[in-house]
């Protein structure tokens, strides 16, 4: 077999290198060939590298954030610096150390070299030895570049001012402290086994220039020996960084330290600290002796012991001794979890009361509770967006994404409103209309919004709307619909040019506009209109004549691209909400500090095991600016963030009163403080070990589908509150059950921003769960067969998301009805069913199907009262909503009325006299 330094080796021994076959100057040549192909690359990832700087800085400086780009790359410069520095000296130190040790390459007692050939190697050897060097401190450079976020928390960690029951520490050692230390020791092994590496590699290769067999012994034996012994210093430095680490350890009952972590696995890693540092004596003492054997003693019995100690004694005692008697001899460990998980989530801050869970709905309640009432969230997210679509996109470059729930005051009431904004979908402009020009510089921005409260419904199943159309009309003022910074974009967009920006259509034709905001990197040079050139590729940007001195370039202009660019190390809701404030447009986006490293904490979904929301940012719609609210300052990750960026970061106070207003718990934070309270509820140690009160999300089916009940926003009052307040809930059901036990509410107005209150039921009380409600829906005679009658002209049915509502001391479900065509995406809201613990309604709207909760009327509304409701309208005064009712309901219903009749007479002449059409 050919090996690269010399002719066949058959006998598959290790090769000896042969002198006279090594050619010198093929060598220089190859290393030449690969010192030019790393300049050029080297060069070309500079200029991209500046490239890209420089935009950034431009993009930076425009919000007024240099100092933070040039924090991150002011650090993670001196750190790159430190890690390639401490690398090239290192090895050189110890290359340069193995160069005297061999002799500089002189030839030994066996070598006959002439002097040309000792001079090439001399030079080969020292040209190798500077690229091996500068291309190891690149790589390792790099390592600790990359962390430059973990290195600066550990510069500027602070105390949490709370102490881990095993080793007594402040919680600030383990999330700042311990990832950094724990980095530096995993780079140290890495820098000192590289060098090794390199060492053995270079006494390899010198020995045949010196007429010499390859053998370790001697001085090289006592060199390598060194860093041998230098990195089981190391090992034992892993080993004692690793007691820290069981407090993440999986193996026992629960997260974190458990019995035999803490009896057999703690003391043996303090162990094998102690042999590892044993091994590093003996590695050195070893390299002494003229055999080699005594280094494979010393690292076979640390391997031997490290299996018996770490792996085969823990198993046997968890096993053995733990698994027979788990719940006596873990309960402490599982206090631990339990309160430091409940910390970790916030759980612990959470207020439990009971709630009566009455079963009717009376007319005293109903009186009580009329601002809950008037807010009941009717229109879900689907269908609403939906519709805005259909009525109110006004061109087919209009698209509503998203629909955002909120509270706005109007007309000196709380209201609670669904609203969405009108983005700019450039890629849906005709194809003849798909110009650069057109995509770039014209057609640059959405316009206006569409709100709607949650709890009306217009002729026809529509919403109605508190504000619509183009230019904006409704009860809430918008003056700056313009929306430069939304949901979407494209890549990038140049404003302030020659050609006029589209802005609405309006009743004469399209309607332009000039910016006049403060977003965007200004072109006002030959030279950074070259750099965005090169950046996006596009040649246009370079030389189009539309483009003006004062004109502005705008990129990263989503929401989440804006906040990731500036905040990569804040973990963002799923979403940011749009705001109507001030007459202007605002999105806020929740973000939440976080961490894997919290002590004890199960983690959540093995993402992270400690989340806070402790930062609400702010992004205006018109001029792109970003700024960073601190919600939470007593969250320590905050504060060290906030030490290391003290510009960033804002005091809430400082908010806007006119934003402070539309603030609210975010939806991601309590989607995993209610999953994780599921089992965390459990305080007592026994409880939560036999799982004896699990509880889990309800779920609901309708139509064949099922889904979980995920976490809503309503207007309501809470039990014992004077007012309604904007909420967030979520019921619970006990695991494998379908009835409810509980709820919980995050409140969302002024001073108890964040309060969660948990209201349990009483436990000899059923209460109906969403799937149980469903199920009464469904067995319902009326209500299916009018579904089912439905189904049979061409309609689709189906059922919005079952609300479970706490109306004063009882509980209401809401569910909507949409009907939508086969053949287009319009749902029309047209029943609303409402539900206690004895009767299910169903009515066209919500004051008739209150009426028919409390025994005021009817249960169902038949087909034929759409019929009436029109005539009621035209009598009324308001012919056109009559006539439109009458098109839609009238005609339907009379049409419909004899196979209503003879479907209902397979009941017999006892049915209920109320079901009948009749009536």
């Amino acid at each position: 077999m050919k090996n690269f330094f010399g002719p066949e080796n058959p006998t598959g021994e290790m090769p000896q290198i042969r002198i006279e076959d090594l050619d010198f100057a093929k060598f220089r040549r190859i290393l030449y060939w690969i010192l030019l192909i790393l300049g050029v690359v080297f060069l070309l990832r500079a200029l991209a590298w500046g490239l890209s700087f420089y935009t950034d800085l431009l993009w930076f400086d425009d919000l007024g954030y240099r100092s933070v780009l040039m924090k991150v790359l002011s650090s993670r410069v001196a750190l790159f610096l430190s890690g390639a520095v401490l690398f090239a000296a290192f090895a050189a130190l110890n290359l340069f150390a193995a160069y005297r040790i061999a002799g500089r390459l002189l030839p030994g007692p066996n070598a006959k070299l002439p002097s040309g050939v000792q001079n090439s190697a001399r030079k080969l050897f020292l040209l190798s030895a500077v690229v091996i060097v500068v291309l190891g401190a690149l790589l390792l450079g790099a390592r600790p570049a990359s962390r430059w976020e973990t290195m600066l928390l550990f510069m500027n960690g602070q105390p949490f001012e709370q102490i881990d029951p095993i080793f007594g520490k402040d919680l600030s050692f383990y999330i700042f402290s311990l990832p950094a230390l724990a980095f530096v020791r995993s780079w140290c092994v890495t820098l000192v086994a590289a060098t090794l590496f390199l060492c053995l590699a270079f006494y390899y290769v010198a020995a045949p220039l010196r007429g010499e067999r390859f053998a370790i012994a001697g001085v090289p034996k006592r060199h390598l020996a060194a860093l041998g012994s230098l990195l089981f210093l190391l090992v034992a430095a892993g080993h004692w960084l690793g007691r820290y680490e069981l407090l993440y350890s999986q193996t026992g009952a629960v997260y974190g330290v458990g019995y035999t972590a803490s009896h057999v696995t703690l003391p043996a890693l303090a162990f094998m600290t102690v042999v590892a540092i044993l091994c590093a004596g003996a590695i050195l003492a070893a390299s002494f002796y003229k055999r080699n054997m005594m280094l494979l003693y010393v690292v076979g019995a640390w391997v031997a012991l490290n299996l018996l100690a770490g792996n085969l004694i823990p198993v046997l005692v968890q096993r053995l001794q733990v698994e027979p008697s788990e719940m006596a001899r873990e309960r402490p460990y599982l206090a631990h979890n339990i309160g430091f998980t409940r910390q970790a989530y916030g759980l612990s801050e959470i207020e439990t009361r009971s709630h009566p869970a009455r079963g009717d709905i009376d007319a005293d309640t109903v009186a009580a509770n009329q601002g809950t009432l008037r807010n009941v969230r009717l229109w879900d997210e689907g269908p609403l967006l939906q519709s805005y679509n259909q009525i109110q996109f006004f061109r087919l470059y209009y698209d509503f994404l998203a629909v955002h729930t909120d509270r706005y005051t109007v007309q000196d009431g709380l209201r609670q409103v669904m609203l969405a904004t009108r983005e700019l979908s450039a890629e849906k402009l005709p194809e003849e209309a798909q110009r650069w020009v057109n995509r770039h510089l014209q057609f640059t921005h959405g316009y206006g919004v569409a709100v709607s409260p949650v709890t009306e419904v217009a002729s026809g199943g529509r919403p109605r709307f508190f504000v619509k159309d183009v230019p904006p009309a409704g009860t809430i003022p918008l003056t700056r619909p313009e929306i430069y910074y939304g949901l979407q974009s494209l890549d990038f967009l140049i404003v302030r040019s020659q050609m006029q920006e589209f802005n609405y259509p309006g009743p004469n034709g399209p309607v332009y506009t000039r910016y006049g905001g403060e977003g965007g990197v200004p072109l006002d040079s030959l030279f950074r209109r070259l750099v965005y050139a090169l950046k996006f590729m596009d040649l246009n940007i370079l030389i189009s004549g539309e483009i003006q001195r004062d004109s502005l370039i705008q990129y990263r202009r989503t929401v989440q691209e804006r906040f990731s660019s500036v905040t990569p190390f804040l973990l963002r809701d799923r979403e940011a909400y749009s705001v109507v404030a001030d007459g202007r447009l605002f999105w806020i986006q929740d973000a939440y500090t976080y961490t894997t490293r919290y002590p004890y904490a199960t983690p959540w979904e093995r993402r992270f095991n400690y989340l806070r929301n402790s930062v609400k940012s702010v992004v205006d719609a018109y001029h792109g600016s970003i700024d960073y609210y601190v919600a939470d300052p007593a969250d320590p990750l905050i504060r060290a963030y906030q030490a290391i960026f003290p510009s960033l970061f804002k005091p809430i106070e400082e908010m806007p009163d006119y934003l402070r207003v539309h603030t609210r718990y975010p939806l991601d934070l309590f989607t995993v403080q209610t999953e994780m309270l599921l089992q965390y509820h459990m305080e007592d140690p026994v409880v939560f070990y036999n799982k004896e009160d699990q509880w889990s999300i309800p779920v609901q089916s309708s139509f064949g589908e099922t889904q979980a009940l995920k976490p809503y926003y309503i207007v309501g009052r809470l039990p014992g509150e004077a007012q309604e307040e904007f909420l967030l809930i979520q019921p619970f059901t006990p695991a494998s059950r379908h009835n409810l036990v509980g709820w919980i509410a995050a409140r969302s107005d002024g001073d108890r921003y964040g309060e969660r209150l948990l209201f349990r039921f009483p436990t000899g009380r059923h209460v109906d769960g969403p799937n149980q409600v469903e199920a009464r829906i469904d067995n319902d005679a009326v209500i299916s067969e009018q579904f089912t009658l439905w189904g049979q002209v061409g309609s689709e049915v189906f059922r919005g998301i079952l609300l479970v509502i706490p109306l004063g001391e009882s509980i209401l479900y809401a569910e909507p009805v949409f009907l939508k065509p086969e053949t287009l995406d319009f749902p029309e809201l047209r029943r609303i069913i409402l539900a206690d613990a004895r009767q299910v309604v169903m009515h066209q709207t919500m004051d008739t199907s209150i009426q028919a909760l409390v025994g005021e009327g009817p249960a169902v509304a038949p087909l034929v009262e759409e019929g009436r409701a029109a005539l009621d309208a035209v009598s009324s005064g308001a012919p056109g909503e009559g006539l439109a009712r009458i098109r839609e309901g009238l005609e339907e219903a009379v049409g419909k009325l004899q196979e209503i009749l003879e479907e209902l007479k397979r009941f017999g002449p006892g049915m209920d006299q109320r079901e009948t059409p009749a009536d």
